[in-house]
């Protein structure tokens, strides 16, 4: 792999965080966790670039913003990835652990890191890891709101605290620049530290937490639920 070849943009809306790469050889294009409002910025980067943007993937089911999976979906052909475990009717791709999402040079490992969500994956490619809201900088995601579960995210952060420290993190929000790496996560986030020292700690600080539910919590977990233009698909997609 010639990293030289591919382009990589971090793109910010808010304290949303999406990630766009493009293969440069193969003129193939892919977007992490795009948000709804940066649709035409995903579409306009691919044709710039000459690309043809194939897979739109979500980490998980968000429930503070609306995912641009179905606008792209709907507007190129990209196809949605998600973990299996996600309820949305409109994925067309079903990763789970250990499963590798392959674009042109682009090479993304999945990692089945619950928690946050029962679908919540992080995906790996070289010295980057991509992780949703898995493990933020200086914190980690709720789990008090649907598919949550602390005990699971305790361990999946157990979990990312054993790779290698020179790993950069890039995670869905952030409000400050946003890349850390798992080594200064390890020294300094409260969470992860808190994680490592004691799992009863750990799980009684989220569990008995209670912040207020995101501004957007209902309109966008019932877009990221709902199907297609109104429509469901079969079985075998989830529904």
């Amino acid at each position: 792999m010639d990293e030289k070849e591919i382009f990589f943009e971090q793109i910010r809306s808010g304290g949303c965080l999406s990630y766009f790469f493009a293969s440069g050889k193969e003129k193939v294009a892919l977007v992490i966790d795009p948000e709804i409002d940066k649709a035409e910025e995903y579409l306009r980067l691919a044709e710039e670039l000459g690309s043809r943007l194939i897979y739109a993937i979500d980490t998980h089911t968000h429930a503070d913003h609306s995912s641009a999976c179905k606008i792209l979906r709907d507007r190129v052909g990209s196809k949605v990835v998600m973990h299996r475990a996600s309820e949305a009717p409109y994925v067309d791709l079903r990763v789970d652990e250990g499963d590798t999402i392959r674009c042109g040079e682009i090479s993304l490992k999945v990692f089945h890191t619950p928690g946050h969500t029962e679908d919540s994956a992080c995906l790996l490619f070289g010295d980057r890891i991509f992780t949703g809201d898995t493990l933020l900088i200086g914190g980690c995601g709720r789990t008090d709101l649907p598919g949550g579960d602390a005990e699971k995210q305790y361990n999946s952060l157990k979990r990312l605290a054993t790779l290698d420290d020179q790993i950069r993190i890039f995670p869905a929000h952030d409000y400050r620049p946003a890349f850390s790496t798992l080594g200064e996560e390890k020294q300094s986030n409260p969470r992860v530290l808190m994680a490592v020292k004691s799992r009863d700690e750990f799980l009684e600080f989220m569990t008995t937490r209670k912040p207020p539910l995101p501004r957007k919590f209902r309109s966008a977990l019932e877009w990221n639920r709902s199907p297609v233009q109104g429509t469901q698909r079969g079985f075998g997609e989830g529904i």
